[in-house]
């Protein structure tokens, strides 16, 4: 019986927040054949990064992700807001692509703008029957992950040389391939993976016969 394909949708605020988050995990989904789509909602005009998304779209479509797939809201970095405009956005593309399974930022972040877009897709994927929340660099201490899935080598370098993309940032220290790599070995040791990615759970919804 052929498997059916999940429409996925990963939704960050700066171009390398998706890799960061949950990159491996989206490798894995792509290679079990689901639809992966992201959504990034500013620019990372105040971090630093290339003007013409270069090093964001090198990385995503590196990811396995055709660019088709990959959405920018054009927000002001460091101005995201938790309001409609921002909700109806994420919501267009939750509707159009019929997503069943969201992944973004926790709230417990000391970015702002990773506060209100987790927010913001909490009310936009509100109908969605999973939202799953991804840690990050500037995540707080108190971030409790609930669910864990575990990722191969493979899955782990896709990931890496994903975020190998981003020059400007790993010259920053923002994106610090050895941190990232350790991280994942610690999650997946753990929970008896080699490698492994967290996440606190926003809701997960059974329907119909499902339990």
């Amino acid at each position: 019986m052929e498997k059916e394909v999940t429409n996925i949708l990963a939704v960050g605020s700066h171009p390398d927040d998706v890799e960061l988050g949950c990159g491996g995990t989206l490798a894995k989904h792509i290679f079990n054949g689901d639809e992966v789509f992201v959504v990034i909602l500013t620019n990372g005009e105040q971090g630093g990064h290339c003007a013409e998304r270069k090093e964001c779209l090198g990385s995503l479509i590196h990811l396995g992700i055709p660019e088709s797939n990959i959405f920018f809201g054009n927000f002001p970095d460091g101005y995201v807001i938790d309001n409609q405009k921002t909700v109806e956005y994420i919501e267009s593309i939750i509707r159009r692509y019929n997503i069943t399974r969201v992944y973004t930022h926790s709230p417990k972040d000391r970015h702002q703008d990773h506060r209100n877009c987790s927010n913001a897709v909490s009310s936009a994927a509100r109908k969605v029957p999973e939202i799953f929340l991804f840690e990050g660099p500037s995540t707080l201490s108190v971030f409790e992950p609930h669910y864990f899935i575990c990722i191969n080598e493979d899955g782990l370098n896709k990931k890496l040389d994903s975020l190998k993309k981003y020059e400007s940032q790993i010259k920053k220290g923002i994106v610090n391939l050895r941190a990232i790599e350790q991280l994942a070995g610690f999650i997946g040791a753990k929970h008896g993976s080699n490698y492994g990615e967290a996440f606190e759970i926003n809701h997960i919804l059974k329907v119909g016969d499902d339990i």
